[in-house]
């Protein structure tokens, strides 16, 4: 049996790393062997150039990993450079990338009032800790990531960093961040403005290659669309000027309304006899600034039908207008740009696959490069083109990867053991990494009692299940039936028949899984998602009613008895019964296909677009700290005082009249909800209206700016993901029922896109390769005397 060196601690030097070897490996004499072949002796695992082989690791943990190999070679750098990636390394970046970010929630103005309201009528005192306290913690992250940047730029060399824009940008933004940390430090926490505040998100974005490549798609795309963008706000235009015609204003002499006799148009005017043709103009096509706005809101349905409704009163035919509009903008362009963003950002991001694909095929061709350094051939012209299994098997073993992973491949190695692997051969072990996990559930333990084997057969038979999930749908619909008819009773009275029937059902779900995991046996039971989730569910609804009957001093609800405690009410505990057992009737998802597919897309969305989630992230946070920076206590300060006598009459629909005063840039929290609140349109119409009464026209340009890139952009990207995602698992899924084979929907980004990608050819890895700053003076096929 072959026995491969184990890379040990980290080398003294360079020079001693070079024959760096493991003391305990035996070294057969090939004198005694009538038919040694030097050809064969060079695929001897024995002899291991220690250097090579981590060489050959480090390239393996690139290519599992899709990272860069341009990076320094030697066994110092190498083992500096693993331990860079290894976990505590990088999770302590996470760690300090996530607590910088966090850093606005209470940094001032903080987030955390004494009342946890946003309102400014009724929020309480700010929480803001003294001076310095998240400052010092600011500067330990600084000092972190500096850190970071000089390992970076050490372990790529000075020549790879001056090609690197994202390092020095990263280099960048530090050095500018600790001077503008210096500035609060000397201004005692009261500068006006924070600038490095609008560069952490960078951090975030640095951290994370295929952010980096989901971003750079996404502007690559921009550019792309501007047609289309073009084209609709040549339409917005079009439709505003042909408005501005359409509904005109009436003639007015010395401030005086010519047709109504009214002052100023800002009063009232009673309701006449008949419609008026200038209500139209007046209230939505004054100017050009508010007619563009109006369409522009209409574009997205947040104020339809109002706008229409003054010209629509007065005639008819004016409803053509605004038909046209929004059948040419709303269901022409907007489709036609969410298609255009579809197939453009999936071009890109398939090339970004494509070029994370040729980097892990082009680490995987250095590993094997070096691998074949391992060989000592005795005749100095010997070229060594393909590698024992045995060194293979050496450098696998100590690379980091997926434990599934690593066990196919050792295994396949291991069934192939005393043979070589060419380089196309040696590419292709590694596709273990893409092949789904094969989970193969553990056999059910039969029992040999006739009765009970028949009880066992009924147990763990489909229709079983069945009738579980049927229960648990007959239980939410008691619940809702329950809820329906007698609110009040079935939660705030003692002698609720709701609590009494939640306890019944609870006990048949006791029973259920007391069954199963009989029948199944404990390791068949929690192989299986739905079982585990069943159970878990089962044991909080059994421990939070075993909480209901000690404070109810009984099983069976009643009001005559008196309750141990009033500090948790029996009310809020049947509550929460009924909210724990809402979740069970998502078990009748696993038994319909289709639903099965769309549950999977959304786990998949939440586990492998983490991506894109990073790129909201950046861009939720940027604006926010814009918001506050522009319109901090802004509409706070007009907001009527608790107790005080108002008089004022606000417009009804107004940012006043419908109380969004919680709405606010105040705080960074609060600015989140409403850049999400804008992002949804629903009356975002009324923020444009607010922000411009209260500071000027040219803060409507914040909220269309958000518009465009969080609705017109990004949420089309996401779209144009979920669609890839779900038409890839989709096909997957009727390819596996066609061929009768069990689904499985999960999948990383990557393998999104795997079939259709193309391979490099050896010869184009070989000259790239080639390429490598660190790599170009060593021969790729060094030849090594044979020892004496």
């Amino acid at each position: 049996m072959d026995t491969y060196p184990v890379l040990r601690g980290k080398p003294g030097t360079f020079e001693e790393s070079i024959d760096y070897y493991d003391a305990s490996v035996n070294v057969d004499n090939e004198d005694d062997d009538e038919d040694f072949d030097p050809r064969e002796r060079s695929f001897n695992v024995y002899d291991c150039d220690a250097t090579a082989l981590l060489q050959a690791v480090v390239f393996i943990e690139d290519g599992v990993r899709y990272r860069s190999i341009n990076h320094k070679i030697d066994s110092v750098s190498l083992w500096y450079y693993r331990l860079y990636y290894s976990w505590p390394v990088q999770w302590t970046l996470y760690l300090t990338i996530t607590t910088i970010l966090v850093l606005a929630f209470i940094e001032k103005p903080s987030s955390i009032t004494t009342n946890g309201t946003a309102d400014p009528r009724y929020r309480g005192d700010p929480i803001n800790l003294p001076c310095g306290a998240t400052e010092t913690i600011e500067l330990a992250c600084l000092l972190i990531f500096l850190a970071d940047a000089v390992i970076k730029t050490h372990l790529i060399g000075k020549k790879q960093f001056i090609k690197s824009p994202w390092l020095i940008a990263y280099v960048f933004i530090i050095i500018t961040s600790l001077a503008d940390w210096m500035v609060t430090v000397n201004y005692k926490c009261n500068e006006v403005v924070r600038f490095r505040r609008l560069l952490r998100p960078f951090f975030l974005l640095q951290n994370s290659s295929l952010m980096k490549k989901t971003l750079k798609s996404i502007t690559r795309t921009v550019p792309k669309i501007a047609s289309v963008l073009l084209m609709l706000m040549l339409h917005i235009y079009f439709f505003t000027m042909f408005g501005l015609l359409l509904f005109p204003l009436p003639e007015r002499t010395n401030g005086t309304n010519s047709s109504t006799g009214d002052q100023n148009s800002s009063d009232v005017i009673p309701l006449p006899d008949e419609p008026s043709k200038y209500r139209e103009g007046q209230q939505f096509f004054t100017d050009i600034q508010t007619a563009t706005i109006s369409l522009l809101v209409l574009l997205t349905t947040a104020n339809n039908p109002d706008v229409t409704l003054p010209a629509y009163i007065y005639s008819r035919w004016y409803s053509l207008y605004f038909i046209s509009f929004l059948i040419i903008g709303l269901y022409f362009f907007f489709n036609m740009l969410t298609a255009v963003i579809y197939n453009e950002f999936r071009g890109y991001l398939l090339r970004s696959m494509q070029a994370s694909l040729n980097r892990r095929r082009l680490a995987f061709q250095a590993a094997f490069e070096m691998l074949c350094q391992q060989g000592r051939p005795i005749e100095r012209n010997v070229q060594i083109t393909t590698v024992s299994v045995g060194v293979i098997k050496a450098a696998v073993s100590q690379a980091k990867m997926k434990r599934h992973a690593k066990a196919a491949i050792i295994a396949r190695l291991d069934s192939e053991m005393g043979s070589t692997k060419t380089a196309g051969e040696f590419q292709a072990i590694f596709d273990a990494l893409d092949r789904e996990v094969d989970k193969r559930k553990p056999p059910i333990r039969t029992e040999h009692n006739k009765y009970l084997h028949f009880l066992q057969e009924l147990i763990v038979h489909r229709y079983f299940n069945y009738f579980g999930t049927f229960v648990a749908v007959l239980n939410v619909l008691v619940i809702t039936v329950e809820i329906a008819v007698q609110y009040d009773k079935s939660f705030y009275k003692r002698d609720s028949s709701l609590a009494l029937i939640n306890f019944l059902f609870i006990m048949f779900y006791v029973c259920e899984q007391t069954l199963k995991i009989w029948a199944y046996g404990w390791r068949r039971y929690r192989s299986s998602r739905q079982c585990v989730f069943d159970g878990m569910l089962t044991l909080v609804l059994v421990i939070v009613e075993i909480v209901y009957c000690v404070i109810n001093r009984g099983v069976l609800p009643s009001s005559e008895r008196e309750v141990l405690t009033e500090a948790l009410p029996l009310y809020e505990i049947v509550r929460v019964i009924n909210m724990l057992i809402m979740f069970r009737v998502l078990r009748i998802i696993s038994h319909i296909q289709t639903m099965a597919v769309v549950a999977a897309t959304l786990i998949d969305l939440l586990r492998n677009l983490r991506s894109f989630v990073g790129i909201l992230v950046v861009i939720y946070y940027s604006f926010a700290i814009l918001g506050m920076e522009l319109f901090h206590d802004l509409t706070s300060r007009h907001a009527p005082k608790i107790n005080a006598t108002n008089t004022t009459a606000y417009e009804c629909g107004s940012f006043e009249q419908l109380e969004y005063w919680a709405n606010n840039f105040d705080d960074f929290a609060a600015a989140l909800v409403v850049l999400f609140d804008v992002m949804v349109v629903n009356n975002w119409h009324i923020f444009l209206g607010a922000y411009k009464k209260y500071s000027s026209g040219w803060a409507q340009l914040y909220f269309i700016s958000w518009y465009f890139v969080s609705v017109l952009v990004c949420l089309n990207v996401f779209t144009a993901l979920v669609l890839e995602n779900f038409i890839t698992k989709w096909d997957r899924a009727q390819e596996a029922q066609q061929q009768e084979l069990q689904a499985s929907y999960m999948m990383s980004v990557h393998m999104m896109f795997r079939g259709q990608l193309k391979e490099p050819t050896e010869q184009e890895l070989k000259d790239e390769l080639r390429k490598h700053p660190h790599i170009q003076h060593l021969r790729l096929q060094r030849q090594i005397q044979q020892p004496s």
